[in-house]
């Protein structure tokens, strides 16, 4: 069977009209992130309050010199420190979800559990999605040394040099959108096939770039209308959370002191948003399950 990428794009949407249920599972799996982030938001109010202080003492001016921005820095990086203990438990939830998704659409069968399972498809789909970040990472910041050398020619050299600025930014991008395309099917074949082989979504994507490229851009789209229209919804319970519609960015100091986690706006939140989330990950990740089943077929 030819790859069908228009049709591709629309599987999430099918995934879950065939199996409604699933949206549930994976609202439920998801909320262990949303909680976990707002627990810790909660403990962590007091840094966060202070990292939020040293931004609004600046006021509309913005930072002026370099240690002004150094003081954006870390006062950002004490808005933030507070999440990263929560990225492992996000890591092992991601790789449930999306094993989850291409296996709702590979094996439609094995729909108990909204297709979620904790076992050896998920250290595999774990394995290679951290082996093919870390590849990423060493690519796209071999580019941003690249891109950095341009910057420094053009400043030393010549001001023509700002086209090589330019064109390496290009080619970055370039290269990042490749990269994806090409491992876009990396899951699926790894749920698929039972094995961890980094490379595998290389081969089959040969001779499909564009009709992957084009579905990707699809479901992205969708994705985002998904996203822009349940924000809309979800604005009145940041709001009654306490929080700004904008994040922690648009929320007071002051506000952020006194958030509790008996606040039922803050949990309210937390479900709205894992059952945002759990809808996006179906529209995103269901289409490549359903064009790797398409490939391997034909």
């Amino acid at each position: 069977m030819p790859l069908a990428a228009t049709d591709a794009a629309f599987e999430g949407f099918r995934l879950v009209r065939r199996a409604p249920k699933v949206l549930v599972a994976w609202t439920l799996v998801y909320l262990l992130i949303t909680v976990a982030q707002m627990v810790a938001m909660v403990m962590n109010r007091a840094e966060i309050a202070e990292g939020l202080r040293t931004i609004e003492a600046f006021g509309n001016r913005g930072p002026q010199s370099v240690q002004d921005f150094q003081l954006m820095l870390e006062a950002n990086a004490q808005m933030t420190r507070y999440s990263f203990w929560v990225m492992p438990l996000s890591i092992v939830v991601s790789s449930v979800l999306s094993a989850g998704v291409a296996r709702g659409v590979l094996f439609p069968e094995q729909s108990r559990f909204g297709f979620l399972r904790l076992g050896m498809d998920e250290v595999r789909v774990f394995l290679v999605t951290l082996g093919i970040g870390l590849l990423t990472a060493i690519a796209l910041g071999v580019a941003a040394i690249i891109v950095s050398i341009f910057i420094t020619l053009s400043m030393a050299v010549t001001p023509l040099m700002w086209l090589g600025v330019l064109l390496s930014v290009l080619a970055s991008v370039a290269l990042f959108v490749w990269l994806m395309v090409k491992w876009s099917l990396a899951v699926p074949i790894t749920v698929s096939e039972k094995k961890v082989d980094i490379f595998a979504s290389f081969r089959a994507t040969k001779g499909h770039f564009w009709p992957l490229l084009g579905m990707a851009i699809i479901a992205f789209a969708m994705a985002m209308v998904i996203w822009f229209l349940s924000s809309v919804l979800v604005a009145p319970l940041s709001l009654m959370s306490g929080l700004s519609p904008m994040g922690l960015g648009g929320t007071s100091s002051a506000v952020i002191e006194q958030m509790s986690l008996a606040n039922p706006g803050l949990l309210l939140l937390a479900l709205s948003q894992a059952i945002v989330y759990a809808l996006f990950v179906g529209v995103m990740y269901a289409p490549f399950a359903a064009a790797w089943r398409d490939i391997k077929r034909g």
